[in-house]
């Protein structure tokens, strides 16, 4: 068991190994991996008790001990600067993850009386991470006053295990999760796909085989949702267009159709930052059967209170307002019907 001691978390001699000869981690585990951070960072052992505010002995003692534990050198004290052997570049990899973790852990415990809810951790889509920013943090430091709040962008193919390991709170995505129990789900808006071409760009448009000819298609990539999503409804209508340029984040694809290096099948929602940017695109609705997409706010149910709720009408109104801003044919492709009401 852990227990307090020494001016730091020990392990106790309770923990010593059921197997006779293994050695025991009787000393101060969190402080040595600091330590060998330092050293690690400084490549100089002087520099990262300095670094530590504690003696140079104090920070040999503390390596000495470390390896002592793992029955292994980790520092290769003959190499200028100083280096790492394998087992110390094992080390180093996990210490980082280990002390990042005890810190995360140390901020909530100290948090923990401050407010009903200590931390917000929100996953987002990252093509409406600058847009929702705004709306969260408002509506989570001043109304709620909750202390700390943290997000993530990335892909919807992140969300489910960011909510299954709890490193998130609630999520914000194109993917429902409905093989997942115990959420509770707040509908945003469902969008449309368009067409994304070049600003001047004077092929034809009501054509998209006639338009490869002239422009490749610079398509998101295959293991992205929005990739897999496109590539099943090129199949749907038989349209093999050949794989050329391709990237896994909406500010990439619409750079290399802003530089005139291909056309692109896009949502109003994967369209905002180019636009907020200022890329020169022109935008058109698809000359096919189109497709859609719901973006969806995720969340554990029946922990969070009414923030979930009131977070999902703070993000509608958000949306609709910056959509419409870029008017038609984006504004017409954004449907907010359904809205209000949360489905579990």
């Amino acid at each position: 068991m852990l227990t307090r001691g020494g001016g730091g978390i020990k392990l106790a001699e309770a923990m010593e190994p059921a197997m006779a000869g293994q050695t025991s981690f009787d000393f101060n585990l969190l402080r040595a991996l600091e330590v060998f951070a330092a050293v690690v960072e400084t490549r100089h052992i002087t520099r990262a008790a300095q670094m530590l505010h504690i003696t140079q002995s104090a920070a040999s003692q503390h390596l000495r001990s470390l390896e002592k534990a793992f029955g292994a050198e980790l520092i290769d004290r003959s190499a200028r600067p100083i280096g790492l052997t394998k087992a110390g570049i094992l080390l180093n990899r996990r210490a980082g993850q280990i002390l990042g973790e005890v810190e995360v852990l140390r901020s909530e415990m100290q948090r923990l009386d401050s407010a009903p809810l200590p931390l917000l951790r929100v996953g987002l889509l990252a093509s409406i991470a600058t847009t929702l920013m705004p709306v969260i943090t408002t509506l989570g430091r001043e109304t709620y006053a909750i202390p700390e709040v943290a997000c993530f962008a990335g892909l919807a193919s992140d969300h489910p295990d960011l909510l299954r390991n709890r490193q998130a709170d609630l999520v914000v995505t194109s993917d429902t999760l409905y093989d997942m129990d115990g959420l509770v789900r707040y509908h945003l808006l469902t969008e449309s796909f368009l067409l994304v071409t070049p600003r001047g760009f004077d092929g034809p448009r009501d054509d998209l085989w006639k338009l490869a000819q002239r422009l490749p298609l610079v398509r998101f990539a295959a293991q992205t949702p929005a990739g897999r999503r496109t590539d099943q409804h090129l199949r749907r209508v038989r349209l093999d267009l050949p794989r050329v340029i391709e990237a896994d984040r909406s500010s990439m694809v619409t750079a290399a159709v802003h530089a005139g290096h291909g056309f692109a099948i896009m949502s109003p929602t994967l369209l905002l930052d180019a636009v907020h940017e200022g890329m020169e695109l022109e935008i058109a609705p698809l000359p096919m059967t189109g497709f859609r997409r719901a973006i969806t706010l995720v969340a554990r149910a029946r922990e969070l209170g009414d923030l979930p709720a009131e977070l999902a009408r703070a993000m509608t109104a958000r949306l609709r307002e910056t959509i419409a801003a870029l008017g038609e044919p984006c504004a017409g492709a954004a449907d907010f019907t359904d809205t209000a009401d949360p489905e579990e």
